[in-house]
């Protein structure tokens, strides 16, 4: 099997002051990938392209700026080269205030762990090459991070994973170009600058992946491939179409209680949707975000009752754990909820019972507190415990 090559690089930078025209509200990150037998045939062709276009200098999104004619002239040269295109799309002003993601070093190895995933999973055999001399923080993080976990998936795979540094490589331009043309589609500053031009499908036949982040109802597929290997599709699909479905059926209500359990159903979708590294969400975490909303700071025992278990009674499946909540996508979480629940209901209802036998022998069992029409379903449960 051949070894592919991708060539990286990116439009934006970190920042949330939107109202900044130096602040991009997207960042992009573009992985030109190339098969080893096609690097020559595509650096040649580059190279002419540049020569025609920039004879002085290196080919650049930013030089080119509002040069419509000139970009499509580029791209269209380009696209006859053979290589693939693969792009992530961060809309930065989808991520959420309480999600650690506002940090510059929590938002690059976010955006660099689903960046490795994905090109992890799609290619067993690729180099990564991207310029990470100079002022560039994200390409520093980025290289960082993948020499870290160049490791195989198991001890039978061969795959080759692995970064190169590769400071003025004529493909890493093509990669700058490519993230700067489609933040003409994504960019709010760069949208009303395109001239009506949609570099997103001028370039489709070369696209080979794109993915938008945060993902969204409108664009999350829940049957994904995904690095962890206790990953379940169709557990994750039934928890996920149950909690959309109390979102979209609730969204409109004025009460205040079920406007607090959309909020914190919507957080916990977020963080399902979009692979958190963190498994668990603390709870106050959660009630945090409600007050950022707006909310008024509501008792861990009130956020329990009045929305984790209200959405659990609405048939929302819910994992627990000491660690906090989640939208389960596996078996262990299924697990960890009733193992959790477990070490609640059990003790609980062993007091029960003792209260119960202990009442029953005292009276000489005059009286049964389960004999009665409201506690029948107890009644049963401890007949049942019996009888096994």
């Amino acid at each position: 099997m051949n070894t592919k090559y991708a060539y990286i690089d990116e439009f934006g930078a970190f920042g949330y002051n939107f109202d900044s025209e130096g602040c991009s509200t997207h960042f992009i990150i573009t992985a030109i990938i190339v098969d080893e037998n096609d690097i020559s045939t595509v650096k040649q062709g580059v190279d002419l392209i540049r020569n025609k276009y920039f004879p002085n200098g290196e080919i650049k999104s930013s030089r080119i700026g509002k040069d419509h004619r000139k970009r499509i002239s580029i791209l269209n040269e380009l696209k006859l080269l053979p290589f693939k295109i693969f792009v992530l799309v961060c809309d930065k002003r989808k991520i959420y205030e309480q999600s650690g993601l506002r940090f510059k070093p929590s938002f690059y190895k976010f955006i660099n762990n689903l960046v490795y995933q994905e090109l992890r999973t799609s290619f067993s055999n690729l180099v990564i090459l991207a310029d990470e001399i100079g002022e560039n923080d994200f390409l520093q993080s980025f290289a960082k991070y993948i020499r870290e976990h160049e490791v195989p998936l198991s001890l039978f795979d061969e795959s080759l994973f692995r970064f190169e540094n590769s400071k003025d490589n004529l493909i890493i331009q093509v990669a700058d170009i490519v993230s700067g043309s489609l933040a003409y589609n994504y960019d709010e500053h760069k949208k009303e600058k395109a001239q009506g031009n949609n570099y997103k499908s001028m370039l489709a036949s070369k696209i080979m992946m794109l993915k938008e982040f945060p993902q969204t109802f409108e664009n999350f597929n829940v049957r994904h491939n995904d690095v962890d290997v206790h990953y379940n599709a169709q557990i994750a699909d039934i928890c996920y179409r149950k909690a959309k479905y109390y979102m979209e059926t609730h969204k409109e209500s004025d009460e205040l209680e079920i406007k607090q359990q959309v909020a914190v159903l919507d957080y916990l979708l977020f963080r399902f949707m979009n692979r958190s590294p963190r498994k668990y969400i603390p709870t106050k975490e959660l009630i945090n975000q409600l007050c950022y909303l707006g909310f008024d700071r509501i008792s861990m025992q009130a956020f329990r009752t009045k929305i984790i278990a209200k959405l659990r009674d609405n048939e929302v499946i819910i994992a627990s754990s000491s660690g906090g909540y989640k939208i389960p996508s596996s078996e262990e979480e299924l697990e960890d909820f009733i193992n959790h629940g477990k070490t609640i209901i059990l003790p609980m209802l062993s007091r029960l019972k003792k209260c119960n036998d202990i009442i029953r022998l005292g009276t000489t069992g005059g009286i049964d507190l389960f004999h009665r029409a409201e506690y029948q379903v107890l009644a049963n449960m401890f007949k049942e415990e019996n009888t096994n």
